[in-house]
């Protein structure tokens, strides 16, 4: 599937199954998106076509494939005394999450929740599973990790 077809998958089923008009979560380049969660969960959706195979692309590399990706900021890093268990305990929840897990940057030092997928195959449910996923995943994590490591949370 190409990044145009993905798009007008998205944008048909977020209006259909969460009763979001394109023109509501759509950003200024094509193919960006937010979407919100509850009053401070921001979900920020990309879909794009790569126009060089990337050395993460484990298939394939002469078909460079399109990707579909959510990813919903979550919390700063804690104090320096408690990065290392903080992280481990990260790695620890990614075991149980269902269609997302944290990811690190470590350049702004804040933790995020992410799904990403290769466009082949992409359908109403592999969009509405993830996007329910990792909203829910960040509001309820959000909370858990601020209470927990007295992190500063990304609103």
């Amino acid at each position: 599937m190409q990044a145009p077809e993905a798009i007008g998958l998205f944008e048909k089923t977020v209006e259909k199954h969460l009763s979001l008009k394109p023109e509501q979560i759509r950003c200024e380049n094509e193919g960006e998106y937010i979407v919100l969660r509850g009053e401070d969960t921001e979900l920020y959706v990309d879909i794009w076509q790569p126009k060089e195979s990337s050395q993460w692309q484990y298939f394939n590399r002469e078909n460079i494939a399109g990707v579909f990706q959510i990813v919903a900021p979550v919390c700063h890093y804690p104090e320096d005394e408690h990065l290392a268990m903080f992280m481990e305990e990260l790695a620890h929840l990614n075991f149980h999450l269902f269609s997302a897990c944290f990811i690190a940057n470590a350049e702004q030092k804040i933790i995020s929740i992410q799904y990403k997928r290769v466009l082949d195959g992409l359908n109403e449910t592999e969009i509405i599973e993830p996007l329910e996923a990792v909203g829910y995943y960040a509001e309820n994590l959000r909370e858990y990790l601020a209470e927990k490591y007295h992190v500063k949370k990304v609103q």
